[in-house]
């Protein structure tokens, strides 16, 4: 099983790039346009490197080798996701994960909100809503899907959607801003 990841390190890549510092691609793709984000060849799981280009997805993989990317949605609203290199085993089938940022907070989440996602839990077919948390208290609402490590094409582009649309779904929801 996977060892969890620097709680950390997850808050500040999170907020690493901010939506004034977001670059625009004019490349349409699956009704999605992409935001640029330049590949670096620094690694990564090459099944996920070969997947995302297949899809045309433009990405960069980070020091962790995890690969990360953006789309623009519906209404001009951007959302970042990242999909990690590192998986794991579960009853012979590889995993990995797919996760975006809904929702931060300086501070814990209030108790309207924690049992909101947990309600959103029981109604998800593909991931659920965790909260991670550093030192400094900042808290992040993080929606992750777990998904076969191999998959790719149209299925790998379902669950990215799922991900990305969910979690901005819930940020518009709930903040009306469009941080992550």
């Amino acid at each position: 099983m996977a060892v969890p990841h620097n709680a950390n390190h997850q808050v500040s890549r999170a907020f690493a790039a901010l939506p004034s510092q977001k670059k625009k691609d004019t490349n349409q793709f699956t009704k999605n346009i992409m935001f640029g984000i330049k590949r670096k060849d620094k690694g990564g799981d090459p099944r996920v490197a070969r997947a995302l280009d297949a899809l045309e997805i433009q990405y960069e993989i980070d020091s962790d080798g995890d690969f990360h990317f953006g789309f623009e949605l519906q209404d001009g609203r951007n959302q970042q996701g990242f999909i990690r290199s590192q998986t794991y085993e579960f009853m012979g089938l590889e995993l990995r994960e797919i996760f975006s940022v809904g929702l931060s907070s300086r501070g814990s989440f209030d108790a309207r909100t924690a049992n909101l996602l947990l309600h959103e839990n029981a109604k998800m077919k593909l991931g659920a809503w965790s909260v991670t948390s550093d030192r400094e208290d900042n808290h992040l609402a993080i929606f992750t899907a777990k998904i076969a490590a191999d998959l790719d094409g149209e299925e790998l582009l379902g669950a990215i959607a799922v991900v990305l649309n969910t979690a901005d779904d819930m940020e518009n929801r709930l903040s009306g801003r469009d941080d992550f």
